[in-house]
């Protein structure tokens, strides 16, 4: 994705089912957030779904990778290994 993308990229073609934050993150560590300008946020909302180990948390992205490097997805009529 380019860093040249603004909100109002996103305005046009999403659906407004909710406001979105007026900044676009392109990095997460942890409770912490930064925009295409590298300004720091404290992420006080942490998303939709999301898990609680915050961002790019060094557990969750090494099982990521790890599962990333069996296979990424099946359909949801099969039964994977853990």
């Amino acid at each position: 994705m380019s860093l040249s993308v603004t909100r109002e990229n996103f305005d046009e073609w999403m659906v407004p089912v909710y406001v979105p934050a007026p900044f676009i993150p392109v990095r997460g560590e942890g409770s912490r957030l930064w925009d295409q300008q590298g300004k720091e946020y404290i992420d006080f909302a942490g998303g939709i779904a999301v898990n609680a180990l915050g961002h790019a948390h060094p557990a969750l992205r090494e099982a990521l990778n790890e599962q990333a490097n069996r296979f990424w997805h099946t359909g949801s009529g099969d039964t994977e290994a853990p």
